[in-house]
């Protein structure tokens, strides 16, 4: 087994800005993220609303980025250092051309495979292959968060976009939301309609209701019992409950370890 020394490095990089990603958002107290308001008309009906504080730092679309940079870049070093070890040049012939692809169309792979891949076995080129977006096997959805396939096909998204355009929009994602209501004697929760989980705008409607017995001026308040984490605004749409922001980030760490993994084995 060879080493992908320069491959790793960029792993490990990576998991670093993954640390302190989760480390300095950990650190930042709730209420200087969101506020709480509730709101009863007369009639009863009312709302339950959440509204940014302050802005989140940039900081964290930056760590994310470089986060996104290292991992991608990894994937391509990896393929340069095969190219080495299967050429015994170094650098490899072609070396501009060296990019690990990531392909949502199986039309066009095939020209990409012989751009890129050429000088690799053709079981190289196979394995390669199996591990694109098109190639997504049919799963159950607790399955897909972990398959190799759509995690590298949201690293190569995220990636590209960073490169090409403004940071990514890092914030709080609403994962559980349970409101309950401290409500005067009397006086119950008629209707109740909660928001469903996702990313958190500046201002937001977590839940709308209708009181039964209020009369205008009653006092009551209500907690949303509201659970958030870091989050991003970006596709593909949640496909399970577990399908949240870091387990995304983990999957693909996961799945540029098993590529380097399976390269260090071949070579």
């Amino acid at each position: 087994m060879k080493p992908f020394e320069d491959a790793r490095l960029r792993l490990n990089r990576a998991k670093l800005h993954g640390e302190r990603l989760a480390a300095n958002w950990n650190e930042i107290p709730p209420e200087e993220l969101y506020s709480v308001e509730s709101n009863v008309n007369p009639d009863g009906t009312g709302s339950l609303r959440l509204a940014r504080v302050k802005p989140v730092s940039d900081d964290f679309s930056l760590l994310l980025g470089e986060m996104l940079y290292h991992l991608r870049a990894s994937l391509d070093a990896c393929l340069y250092q095969a190219a080495i070890y299967t050429t015994g040049r170094n650098p490899p012939p072609d070396e501009q051309k060296l990019e690990f692809p990531i392909c949502s169309n199986k039309v066009e792979f095939p020209a990409i495979a012989k751009r890129r891949l050429s000088i690799f076995p053709q079981q190289i080129q196979d394995a390669i292959e199996r591990i694109q977006p098109y190639n997504i096997p049919t799963l159950p959805p607790s399955e897909i968060v972990k398959n190799i396939n759509r995690s590298l096909s949201i690293l190569n998204d995220l990636a590209r976009k960073d490169r090409h355009r403004k940071l990514h929009l890092v914030g709080a994602w609403a994962i559980e939301l349970d409101p309950v209501f401290d409500l005067p004697e009397g006086v119950i929760v008629s209707r109740l309609h909660v928001r469903d989980v996702g990313f958190l705008e500046n201002d937001n409607e977590l839940a709308n209701f209708q009181l039964k017995g209020y009369v205008g001026g009653m006092r009551l308040s209500a907690n949303p019992r509201l659970l958030v984490s870091i989050g991003l605004n970006e596709p593909p749409l949640r496909c399970d409950i577990s399908d949240t922001f870091d387990r995304r980030l983990e999957e693909i760490i996961n799945a540029v370890h098993s590529v380097i993994t399976a390269f260090e084995n071949y070579y």
